[in-house]
C-alpha cells in the first residue's frame, strides 16, 4: 500500500527526499494484480532507490489500478470480505459507478472520453464543436485526415487508428504552452468490480 501511495503522489523532483526515505529494495519485486496491456508491465522492476520520474504512474489507467489495489489492500487489513467491499462499492459510491460506466481509455491507458465532471476537459468532448480545434486522424493504412472529433465520432474508428489532438496545457509554471496528446484504437471500458476481484485473489494468495 505504502509503494502504491508514493508512486501516486511523487510526481516530481520535489518528492525524492520522501521517495529516499521510504524506499524498500523489495519494492522492485511487487507487481500489479492484473496483466491488462494497458498497465506498464515493467513499472515495478524499474524501481529505483533514488527518485527517476518513471518512479511515479503516469498514465490514467495505471493510476487507476493503484487505486483500485489500495481499496483491496485497505480491506484486508480492516478484516472486510470481497462481498462486503463490493457492497460498500454499490451502495456508497453510486456517482463513482456511474462515471466508470462511461470512462474509456486507450491502448495505452490514457482517458480517451469520459463523462467525469472532475476531469472536466480530460479526453475528447462528447460532441465535436465548432470552436474545438481540429485532430489529426491517422488510420492503419497511414491515410489521414484533419478534422474536429468527438467521442461519439471516435468510438467506433478502426483498431490501430491514432487521434492527434491539439491542447492549450495551463497547468504548469511559465504560463500556457501547445502539446499534442494522442490516443490509439481499440478504446475499451474498465470493470471496477471484476477489478477487485482479481486484486483480491491477488493479494489473499500473496499473503
Amino acid at each position: 500500500m505504502a509503494l502504491r501511495t508514493l508512486s501516486l503522489n511523487c510526481l516530481t523532483t520535489h518528492y525524492a527526499d520522501l521517495w529516499r526515505e521510504c524506499w524498500q529494495d523489495d519494492f522492485r519485486d511487487d507487481r500489479f494484480a492484473s496483466s491488462d496491456p494497458r498497465l506498464p508491465a515493467d513499472f515495478f522492476a524499474r524501481l529505483t532507490p533514488e527518485w527517476q520520474r518513471h518512479c511515479a504512474l503516469r498514465s490514467d489507467y495505471a493510476r487507476r489500478q493503484a487505486l483500485v489495489e489500495i481499496d483491496v489492500l485497505a480491506s484486508l487489513a480492516l478484516g472486510l470480505t470481497l462481498d462486503e467491499l463490493l457492497t460498500l462499492y454499490r451502495v456508497q459510491f453510486p456517482v463513482m459507478r456511474q462515471y466508470e460506466a462511461d470512462t474509456w481509455y486507450d491502448a495505452h491507458g490514457r482517458i480517451v472520453f469520459t463523462a467525469s465532471k472532475g476531469l472536466v476537459g480530460v479526453g475528447l468532448p462528447r460532441k465535436a464543436g465548432k470552436r474545438d480545434a481540429p485532430c489529426e486522424i491517422v488510420y492503419p493504412d497511414g491515410k489521414s485526415q484533419s478534422r474536429a472529433l468527438g467521442w461519439e465520432d471516435a468510438r467506433t474508428l478502426p483498431l490501430g487508428t491514432r487521434i492527434r489532438r491539439p491542447l492549450r496545457d495551463d497547468t504548469l509554471p511559465g504560463g500556457p504552452v501547445q502539446r499534442t496528446l494522442e490516443y490509439v484504437a481499440p478504446f475499451a471500458l474498465a470493470d471496477r468490480e471484476a477489478d477487485y476481484r482479481l486484486a483480491w485473489a491477488h493479494f489473499s494468495e500473496s499473503s
